[in-house]
This record gives C-alpha cells, structure tokens and sequence, in this order.
C-alpha cells in the first residue's frame, strides 16, 4: 500500500424520494420532485435521522469529507443545513433535484442539455448562497453521466467530478468506458478515459475490484451494504496501493426510519441492512481508515500538485 494514498470519503445528501424510482428518471413512479410533493400527503422525511448520526460520528472521530448536497434539500431540512454550516465538511453539487442526466436504456440525454446545465447553474448558485463558499465539486444524480456534461461543467466553474463507476456489471455513461484507472485524473471529453485529456476536469473515479479479467463495483452505498467490510477493505487495500481512491454512501443509508413508500417491488434487495446494520459496520470502518480520509477537494488539490 502507497503510505501517502488518500481515500476522498464522500456523501450524497438526497432523501428516499431522490431515487430513481421514485422521481428523477425514466422509470420513475413520480415525474419529478415537484410531482412528488404535489401528490404525497405523508411523512416524507427519512433523511435527517441518518444524517444526524453521521455528523455526529464524523465530529466523534475527527474525520472530514464532502457533503454532495441536492439543492432542493436545503428547501426542506433546515437542520441539516444548519449542521453543515457549523462543520468544517466541504460541501459539493449532487445537482438541483437529482434527474438523470442521461436515459438509464438509451444513454441519450434524459434533459435538453440547456435544461440540464440551467438547473447545474441554479443548483451551483443555491448552494454559494447558503454555505458561502464555492462548490467546486459536482456528481451526477445516479451516477448517470454523458460526455457532453464534461465542458458544461468546465464552463460553469466546476474542477473536479467524482460520477464515473468503471466495472464489468453495469456502464452509467454514455461511451465505452475503457482506460479508467481507480486515481484521479484529468478526462477526455470524448470518451471519459485518462488518454488525451482535453479538459481541465479532473475525475475522482468511483474505486473498484479488479480481480484476473473483471473489474466488480465499489465506491460505496449499496456495494457497501450488501457486502460490508471485509470486502471494501479488500478493495480499498488494492486502490491505495495505485494511488487516491474515493468511498461514497449516503446519510440515508444510516437511516432507521422506514421508507413510507416502497420501491422494493422493483428493487427488492435496494435498502439490505440500512440502519442499525450499516451504523455498526462503518464506524468500524471509519476506525480502520481514519488517517486515509479527506474532503474530495483535498485530493484533487493533491492531484494538481503532483500532474
């Protein structure tokens, strides 16, 4: 393992209603976030539980990390946000309302791409406004990315991304993806790889396990869930040893609320060991990793330093 290796520890701050089942995609039961609202009558809140418990366990182990918000939460969870203002979290863009970029079949652009980069703006401005600080850091809803988001990101001030899920299981992109290393590095607009960069985006890429030919998922969330431990260790053992790598999860994954409506008829192993489960399995985690973490912006100002 490379001593010097860093694991940029990332959140995606979205409540249940974010997933792509519910709003937000081509297969959604609701249109969007405002069609949800405009027809749920009930509680509607399983974030902040698993929230609070984050922050507070991050502040009991004096770990920082990136907060990639969805605008719209800070309509709705005032509490959260004032947590976030008292930290010392870097806080990042996870967009305005959590929509796909991109059509999860067809891979062709689920927005117009001048609605899209409207709502990046707006979604980029909002969280200025309220944090007092620039978001720099963007990942896509879903982890759904088009190579045409590369220069709209760059055009609109934005450093690093931190979407691309490089494995042997399921391609988010719209290319085929190839030459993804699990380090950052500076993208091609065309095809998303390290070879020819043409952009001054930097990818933190989602960490993976390659094993002989195959290259199985990691990052985080529900890989985490489902496999724990043991596993991501394994994983993470294996990013280090080639440089940077980035875990992401959600505070909802922490959440012991239960989920008002289901998705599971679709999804049926989507929330596996949420909760209790998941508390118990990441503060060991945390432990074990303490002195590899850092904000996101951290490891791409590491990046810049060395390329």
């Amino acid at each position: 393992m490379n001593q010097n290796s860093k694991i940029a520890l990332s959140f995606d701050v979205e409540d249940w209603y974010h997933t792509p089942a519910i709003t937000g995609s081509s297969f959604s039961f609701y249109r969007s976030v405002d069609d949800f609202f405009e027809n749920w009558k009930g509680e509607y809140d399983c974030l902040s539980d698993g929230f609070h418990y984050l922050i507070d366990l991050l502040k009991k182990h004096d770990v920082r990390a990136t907060f990639f918000i969805v605008a719209d939460v800070m309509d709705r969870y005032p509490e959260v946000v004032r947590a976030l203002k008292n930290s010392n979290h870097e806080i990042a863009c996870h967009s305005l309302h959590h929509t796909s970029a991109i059509d999860a079949k067809t891979k062709k652009p689920f927005q117009a791409m001048d609605v899209w980069e409207k709502e990046l703006i707006l979604a980029k401005q909002k969280i200025e406004t309220v944090f007092g600080m620039k978001a720099t850091g963007y990942r896509a809803p879903n982890a759904y990315f088009g190579k045409w988001m590369v220069k709209l990101l760059e055009r609109n001030g934005f450093l690093y991304d931190s979407s691309i899920a490089y494995n042997s299981m399921y391609n988010k992109t719209d290319v085929s993806l190839k030459n993804v290393p699990s380090v950052p590095y500076r993208m091609n607009a065309g095809d998303l790889s390290n070879v020819n960069a043409d952009s001054t985006i930097v990818e933190l890429p989602w960490s993976y396990l390659k094993t002989g030919p195959f290259y199985l998922p990691g990052g985080g969330a529900f890989f985490y869930r489902a496999l724990g431990n043991s596993y991501f260790n394994i994983l993470l053992s294996q990013c280090l040893k080639m440089g940077d790598t980035m875990f992401y999860i959600h505070p909802l994954d922490f959440s012991n609320t239960d989920i008002p409506l289901s998705n599971n008829m679709a999804r049926p192993m989507y929330w596996i060991n949420k909760g209790y489960k998941t508390r118990k399995m990441f503060e060991k985690f945390i432990i074990r990793h303490k002195e590899k973490f850092a904000t996101c912006r951290d490891v791409y100002s590491r990046f810049i330093s060395l390329n």
